[in-house]
């Protein structure tokens, strides 16, 4: 079970197990699906009701379609799965919950104050600004970066094995939290407006 604090928000949020995640994911229907792709495009409206905390719950969806040039807003995609061509470009994203979520494909291209806890990057190839975002305890195993910039970003207990995101960028440097598991294989540094420092460190 993971517990914690939305990134950015400071607002405690509730703590949820994979076998919570696993039923979430199994109350979907196909039609139910199709209808919660449609409303993250702005084409419908969403399948079930806005949950208590103000978040639209899509938790568990499975989501297929290519997300693209939408604005998307306290959505709760914990425990969701981006399968085949389903991926996130050119989006704005914002207060949105990726906890537990399988992400392993393209996410592009502003995320801000997102929750990406326990969140599966491995593999995904990562575009454009992180800002004040939550990847503690995320597998971004031999997770790509193309001009990928992380700003104000918590990363504690993340790992980062096989491949660490380059080209990056880190800022600023003294207001991210980084203890992240690293390769002994490759280099604990990341780029800095030019400058290698040494934020990564093994546990």
């Amino acid at each position: 079970m993971v517990a914690g604090r939305d990134a950015g928000s400071g607002m405690l949020r509730k703590a949820m197990d994979k076998s919570e995640i696993e039923q979430l994911k199994k109350r979907w229907t196909t039609q139910q699906i199709c209808q919660g792709e449609e409303a993250l495009v702005g084409k419908s409206t969403f399948p079930f009701p806005v949950m208590d905390d103000g978040f639209v719950d899509l938790r568990g969806i499975a989501i297929t379609q290519f997300i693209k040039n939408v604005t998307i807003n306290s959505v709760d995609l914990s425990g969701a799965a981006l399968e085949r061509t389903g991926q996130f470009g050119m989006c704005k994203v914002e207060k949105v919950r990726f906890c537990f979520a399988s992400l392993q494909t393209h996410l592009g291209k502003i995320f801000n104050s997102c929750d990406f806890t326990s969140a599966n990057l491995s593999g995904a190839v990562l575009r454009g600004e992180f800002s004040k975002c939550d990847f503690s305890m995320a597998n971004l195993t031999s997770a790509i970066g193309t001009e990928v910039r992380f700003v104000n970003c918590i990363f504690v207990k993340t790992n980062f094995r096989n491949r660490p995101l380059a080209p990056i960028s880190v800022r600023p440097a003294n207001t991210c939290s980084i203890r992240a598991r690293v390769s002994a294989q490759k280099t604990s540094t990341w780029s800095v407006q030019n400058n290698l420092i040494p934020l990564l460190k093994s546990l």
